[in-house]
């Protein structure tokens, strides 16, 4: 760590006459699990305890002082592993920027707050269940490696981002066009995945994006050219649909559509999501929001329905402090499969001791269930459990 704080230093001092706004910042989040524990005849009552670094990062972004030239660089290491992202960009006018590199956050995502806004900094910590229903973990993911045994989870099914798009996680030569103020054109060509350029701009992303006075439209296309096995290449489009309304006050409103396009592999579902923010007053408020698949052939999820739902109210005690009760729902309604019905659940109030967006001390307690058929308990004799833990947390920005 001294060597990277050393690095990003000499970074500063040497770009220093070339670069008039340079900030060096850094991110920390700890978190206790001060107890944990299950249902299960495995665990057999037994509490635990366990701690992790959930993110450990310095950053560092500077630009020249006519605003043409700039770049940004992250350095850490997070539970997946080390962390090394960066990106430089160039803007010689207005109407056009040019960046090579990326940021693993998503660039040009359209969530609003249905996706990772919906517990906003929380969401990284292990106090909320916040990533689950978004990335597809735990709640609806923890099933999946029973899939192919026919022990049937939801992880395959349904997430939040199967109706909202993500952003360009990877890095690339990304382009944003903006010919005017209320529309732009946004493009990600993945070169850093190396390959035939056919299979780069096979693989591209393009996003039309209208900014007007009621909300924002977005239409993403996110290009999809893999080759199996075989060296058959498989390719499958997606196409993402998103209306983001605040023409209401104190209300914001995100509705999206995900649907996989025809081509190799077809008998794919359509996702549909709607999320909204809804502020009652200055210490009152709410947010919801719900994702179902739809359709699908057997190949893919036997044509079921399954759906999620995320609701948060939360409630200001002071300037300080502020509490929050989240409750989730995930289920699989058989349609034209012999699978079981599957449905997990959490309950997780939690407190909050800080600024909603700098640091910040997390309390709370979790209690869930996995979505999963009962078929998928049978290499738990059959035991249907529930996971509970009380965690505490550390979100520290500078």
């Amino acid at each position: 760590m001294k060597k990277i704080i050393a690095i990003l230093a000499m970074i500063a001092l040497v770009s220093g006459a070339a670069f008039a706004e340079i900030s060096v910042g850094g991110h920390f989040i700890g978190t206790v699990n001060v107890l944990q524990s299950d249902t299960s005849k495995a665990t057999d009552g037994e509490i635990f305890g366990s701690a992790g670094f959930d993110r450990v990062r310095l950053e560092a972004s500077g630009s020249d002082e006519d605003g043409k030239f700039g770049g940004w660089l992250r350095i850490g290491d997070e539970p997946g592993g080390g962390v090394l992202a960066g990106l430089a960009w160039w803007k010689p006018i207005d109407q056009f920027k040019l960046t090579i590199g990326g940021n693993p956050d998503g660039i040009f995502g359209k969530e609003g707050v249905t996706g990772w806004m919906f517990y906003q900094t929380v969401t990284d910590t292990g106090v909320a269940m916040g990533g689950e229903n978004v990335w597809g973990w735990d709640l609806t993911n923890s099933a999946a490696n029973y899939w192919d045994d026919g022990l049937a989870g939801l992880g395959a099914l349904v997430k939040t981002r199967s109706a909202f798009y993500e952003g360009f996680g990877g890095n690339g030569l990304l382009l944003e066009i903006k010919p005017a103020e209320v529309f732009g054109i946004n493009v990600a060509l993945p070169y850093f995945d190396g390959g035939l350029v056919e299979d780069v701009f096979g693989a591209l992303t393009v996003q039309f994006d209208v900014n007007l006075d009621f909300g924002n439209i977005a239409l993403t296309y996110v290009g999809d050219a893999n080759k199996t096995a075989d060296d058959k290449k498989v390719t499958n489009g997606k196409v993402f649909l998103y209306a983001g309304i605040g023409a209401i006050e104190n209300v914001a409103l995100d509705i999206g559509l995900g649907v996989t396009l025809a081509g190799e592999e077809e008998g794919h579902p359509i996702a549909v999501g709607l999320g909204a923010k809804v502020d009652i007053s200055e210490t009152f408020g709410l947010k919801a929001r719900v994702t179902a698949t739809l359709g699908g052939d057997k190949n893919k999820n036997d044509g079921d329905t399954a759906f999620l739902f995320d609701l948060l109210p939360y409630f200001a005690i002071n300037e300080n402090m502020t509490v929050f009760v989240s409750v989730g729902l995930t289920m699989r309604l058989p349609e034209n499969s012999d699978m079981d019905s599957g449905m997990g659940f959490h309950f997780n109030p939690y407190l909050q001791v800080g600024s909603e967006w700098g640091p910040k001390f997390l309390a709370g307690i979790k209690v869930w269930q996995i979505a999963a058929s009962e078929k998928y308990y049978e290499p738990f004799n059959g035991d249907a459990f529930i996971n509970w833990a009380v965690p505490i947390a550390l979100n520290v920005s500078f």
